[in-house]
């Protein structure tokens, strides 16, 4: 799975604090690869196109400085903010992995010895360190949320907008929200 993304833009990290006093800014990265920052020329903060001078990746972290961005002030307004792309500058996906943002809106559906069942549909996508979290609406108009992880063996049909996970799996790591 890689980035979030909203319509055509698609979501490749967040701006948590300023770094240093001249304008640079850290960002904790949504992506499979941050190295892909690096050759980025722009980017979208805050709904503004900004065009970035520098990026660097350091272990866990990516630090950009923006063009106008000067000083440790102009970074402090940025604290906050999600860095987007055009869907168009996106990475290539291989044929088995799709972005966050394509499964909002999909039809879940768990797979059990040989049938399939409609669970409900995915709401949203949290990115967290371990692992993304999936929010559901179920069939029957709760809701449940899932750590999105391997054992689930998941595969997302694009054209037919459905995310099939594995049953037992899905059993093992799903929450629901008790309404009393």
């Amino acid at each position: 799975m890689r980035s979030t993304s909203s319509s055509a833009l698609i979501t490749v990290g967040q701006i948590v604090k300023p770094q240093g006093v001249r304008g640079e800014v850290k960002v904790v990265p949504m992506t499979d690869d941050p190295s892909r920052f690096c050759v980025l020329k722009s980017a979208y903060v805050g709904g503004k196109l900004c065009r970035i001078e520098n990026a660097r990746v350091a272990g866990d972290a990516v630090f950009i400085k923006f063009a106008g961005i000067s000083d440790r002030n102009d970074a402090e307004r940025l604290r906050g903010e999600y860095v987007t792309i055009d869907r168009a500058a996106a990475v290539a996906l291989a044929p088995d992995e799709f972005f966050i943002a394509d499964l909002i809106g999909a039809t879940l559906v768990a797979k059990r010895d040989g049938t399939a069942e409609n669970v409900g549909v995915v709401r949203g996508v949290q990115s967290f360190g371990a692992a993304d979290v999936v929010a559901v609406e179920l069939e029957n108009g709760g809701e449940m949320s899932f750590a999105f992880v391997k054992a689930l063996c998941a595969e997302f049909d694009d054209s037919a907008k459905c995310l099939y996970v594995d049953g037992c799996a899905l059993d093992g790591v799903a929450v629901y929200d008790d309404e009393d």
